[in-house]
């Protein structure tokens, strides 16, 4: 019994062979005339387009592809200039008085010390720590120093080549595709 069921199982994967051979042929010359076979084709479960070519992934291309996105931004950023500009803040010019803001830092950090589980102590330091952060933040002023055509193309370069081989290493559109389905199926199982 069991040596048929190998048999029938053989003969379902040639029959389904052949008619996927067939199926191909008849795409590509539409006036043949259709068989028997054909029409049992119904009847099996389709196959999808990446069941019939796999996807090749590349994982040098998709690292490579990481790197020259990261040499990009770096040969971008190697042409910024960061200066500081005054900073107001509702018409006072905070920036250029931000030792202000080291009294209540030192302050929060004092009633720390003498009482560890003090809440106003605690609440005061990170206030004081963020205001002086963000003022410093504010208060920079970007700018791109001047350049030419040729050198800004040779920095911009290396992120559309590294965009390339990023999804190349992906295995392409249909590599994409697939990763995009698989986690739409990972998050609807959850």
């Amino acid at each position: 019994m069991r040596m048929k069921d190998e048999q029938i199982q053989k003969k379902l994967v040639e029959l389904e062979a052949t008619i996927l051979k067939e199926t191909r042929g008849n795409l590509t010359a539409p006036n043949k005339t259709s068989t028997e076979l054909s029409h049992v084709s119904t009847d099996l479960p389709a196959r999808t387009s990446s069941e019939l070519s796999p996807v090749h992934k590349s994982d040098l291309h998709y690292f490579g592809g990481i790197g020259l996105l990261l040499l990009g931004l770096f040969m971008l950023f190697q042409h910024v200039r960061v200066s500081s500009v005054p900073f107001y803040w509702w018409g006072i010019p905070v920036g250029q008085h931000m030792g202000y803001l080291l009294f209540p830092l030192m302050l929060g950090i004092g009633w720390i010390v003498y009482n560890s589980k003090s809440v106003w102590g605690w609440l005061i330091t990170v206030v004081s720590l963020f205001l002086l952060v963000f003022t410093i933040i504010s208060g920079l002023s970007l700018s791109f120093y001047p350049v030419t055509m040729i050198d800004l193309l040779i920095m911009l370069l290396p992120f559309s080549i590294g965009a390339a081989f990023v999804i190349k290493g992906m295995g392409g559109a249909q590599g994409i595709d697939e990763a995009i389905k698989k986690q739409i199926a990972e998050s609807k199982k959850k």
